[in-house]
């Protein structure tokens, strides 16, 4: 059984952050570093989520804000075991609506995983540095 969590604990951020450097990688420590994300934890206002299967985080989305409407996905990684079961495409809704109940109007992203966010509603609304920039109404 698949679990839908809001990271509610430090202990939490660590872990879920471990799961996105491991499979994203570390880049760009000023917006996705941990002491960037921890302040992000603390003001309590933007969505980081994660699942979980039989108490192992298999997937996570965390999102910033760019503004008051607008929040950026900084990182959605899944273990590669737990890909195309839907995992990341449920927990991307779970995150969806929390961002709607926060406040939030839109969604935007970059990704080269175009087919992934055009099945979940988003549209391409530019490209830059050879990735597509997403973006949902919510």
């Amino acid at each position: 059984m698949i679990t839908m969590k809001e990271i509610e604990t430090e202990k939490e951020l660590k872990e879920v952050l471990e799961l996105c450097y491991d499979v994203l990688g570390t880049n760009n420590e000023e917006l996705y570093g941990y002491d960037a994300w921890h302040k992000r934890f603390v003001e309590g206002s933007q969505p980081l989520v994660y699942a979980m299967k039989d108490e192992e985080i298999v997937s996570a989305i965390l999102g910033r804000a760019e503004n008051k409407d607008s929040l950026v996905i900084g990182f959605t990684a899944c273990r590669e075991n737990y890909r195309r079961q839907g995992i990341t495409k449920k927990l991307l809704s779970y995150f969806e609506d929390l961002a709607r109940k926060k406040g939030f109007k839109y969604v935007t992203l970059g990704s080269e995983e175009d087919m992934f966010y055009e099945k979940c509603g988003y549209r391409v609304i530019f490209q830059t540095h050879g990735q597509n920039v997403f973006q949902k109404i919510l």
